[in-house]
């Protein structure tokens, strides 16, 4: 998800009048752990390394790592998932209650919560925060809201009907229609609570207020720094002061944590591995749960033609770049969901690598010798893919073998690459992306894929994108698993995409981390990383 500008429309101006009267609203009472005027506050610095700036710290624009990484340790949910399980328990919701319909969500909310300047949380607080996403997503589109709540997929109506204040404590969430994620779509960073002051001031993106342990001093998405908040309601742990660096070499980050420079860092490159092992550091590895991709746009052509696509994937060596460029433990892909869902296509159509099969595709279909456009991103290391450039180097010559003609178009991953890969008036016929899970339940990569018409692919397909929708609100977990097979074997067929590999990707943690809590997401909550006493 590319992230947007949010225009200064009247219906935003008058939204923003809403929320600031909205700010004034009080909860009922009750106190919290941060009103414990003994409560000794953590000291210890703690220096985390991204492998990429985030373009913005309000995870409502877009959903990259690097956003919602840092937005979870500044704005919390009415729920959280399970660090280990994904399931939704509370957070700023004690409870929550489901109506015999499957259309409405009763959420009773934790009292003497406050955000971090001082508003306090209650209903009217959390149906603000709604009334902007939708608002967000009216305008803008391609938002988290409008992908998980479907308010612009075509031939569908919106699932998102209102957020109402029951009672200051007590919220409820109405749909249009039964949509069973609701609840685990509810733990992702996008649905994270701000401060109806801040959020009527328009700082959201540069300048996030909310309830988590941890609270905005300064920077921006390339380095920022956070500190404990003293009013938090919940464990504060043992970081003082949590600090995000951008280091895009993953040779830099090994480097910057050998000389002590950070604590931690993501995406371990493939060359430090040995090192790291050797030096005694510990890496940990997340279990696979994202998935890379060659994309290619059917909106250009002669990529309209399916002997053109299938060319295409039979002409690309999925194992050599798996073998080539991922660690050790990921996955070959022939389908776009991780392998931990057990869905997988009976009747999956992906071709296998066959060089000479791509050669005699390419013959007989309406490829013309046409110069593709290739895009593919530079100085970034993701969850899904490490080493981009070389990937595309591998790719491109494959593609040459087979007769295609390449125009490769390098981008920096912080020059807006996501923006220019799903712009639908761009140029690019392939390009290199993928998508790394965000909250537990195959809804996620098939609504952000296949759940509606977007840039990316050039997909018009109504009937996929309302069986994505039909899939989400079914309830028996058998119909489910085969629904999704069944979408599966569909999309190996249309070919919007190649699938590349379900990659493994690790964090390395120097001496001063006793433990670090790991998440297939990366949406790590640095309240619960431990430190080593005396380090």
């Amino acid at each position: 998800m590319a992230p947007r500008r949010i225009p200064r429309t009247a219906a935003a101006l008058a939204l923003t009048a809403a929320l600031l009267g909205l700010a004034a609203c009080a909860p009922e009472g009750g106190d919290g752990p941060g009103d414990d005027p003994t409560r000794e506050m953590p000291t210890r610095d703690f220096v985390f390394a991204n492998a990429a700036a985030a373009p913005t710290l309000d995870p409502a624009e877009v959903s990259t790592l690097e956003t919602s990484r840092i937005s979870t340790q500044i704005l919390q949910g009415l729920v959280s998932a399970d660090p280990s399980t994904g399931a939704p328990v509370p957070s700023l919701a004690t409870s929550w209650k489901r109506s015999e319909d499957g259309r409405s969500y009763t959420f009773e909310l934790r009292r003497g919560v406050t955000f971090h300047d001082g508003t306090p949380l209650d209903a009217a607080a959390v149906c603000a925060n709604f009334a902007r996403w939708a608002a967000m997503a009216a305008e803008d589109g391609r938002t988290p809201f409008e992908i998980v709540l479907r308010t612009g997929a075509p031939g569908a109506d919106p699932l998102y009907e209102d957020c109402t204040a029951r009672t200051p404590s007590s919220v409820v969430l109405t749909l249009t229609a039964e949509y069973i994620p609701l609840l685990r779509a509810l733990t992702h960073p996008a649905f994270g609570m701000g401060s109806p002051a801040a959020l009527a001031a328009g700082t959201q993106r540069t300048h996030p207020v909310g309830t988590g342990p941890f609270r905005y001093v300064s920077g921006d998405g390339t380095h920022v720094v956070l500190e404990a908040n003293p009013d938090y309601w919940g464990a504060l742990g043992d970081i003082g002061t949590l600090e995000f660096r951008t280091i895009a070499e993953p040779e830099l980050r090994y480097v910057a944590l050998h000389l002590g420079e950070v604590d931690a860092y993501d995406q371990v490159g493939l060359d430090s591995f040995a090192p790291l092992a050797r030096e005694g550091v510990q890496v940990l590895q997340r279990d696979p749960y994202s998935v890379s991709y060659l994309g290619i746009n059917q909106a250009v052509a002669p990529l309209d033609d399916p002997q053109v696509r299938a060319a295409i994937a039979s002409a690309v060596d999925r194992g050599a770049i798996v073998r080539e460029h991922y660690p050790d433990g990921t996955r070959v892909a022939n389908q776009f969901l991780p392998a931990r869902f057990a869905m997988d296509g009976s009747d999956l159509r992906v071709p296998s690598y066959n060089p000479q099969r791509a050669q005699e595709l390419l013959e007989e279909s309406s490829y013309d010798g046409e110069p593709l456009r290739f895009y593919y991103p530079r100085n970034t290391s993701r969850t899904y893919m490490q080493e981009p450039e070389k990937i595309y180097a591998d790719i491109a010559a494959q593609l040459v073998r087979a007769g295609f003609v390449i125009d490769p178009v390098p981008v920096d991953w912080s020059d807006g690459y996501l923006e220019r890969v799903q712009d639908p008036g761009a140029d690019h016929a392939l390009h290199l992306l993928g998508v790394g899970g965000g909250y537990r339940d195959p809804d996620y990569f098939m609504a952000s894929l296949f759940g509606s018409p977007h840039g990316e692919f050039g997909l018009q397909d109504t009937t996929l994108f309302s069986a994505v929708g039909r899939a989400a609100a079914l309830s028996d977990d058998e119909e489910r698993s085969s629904a999704y097979a069944s979408i599966n074997d569909r999309v190996s067929r249309l070919l919007p995409a190649v699938p590349l590999a379900h990659p493994i990707s690790a964090v390395a943690v120097g001496g001063s981390v006793a433990s670090f809590p790991l998440t297939s997401t990366g949406f790590e909550e640095f309240n619960r990383v431990r430190l080593t006493p005396g380090t």
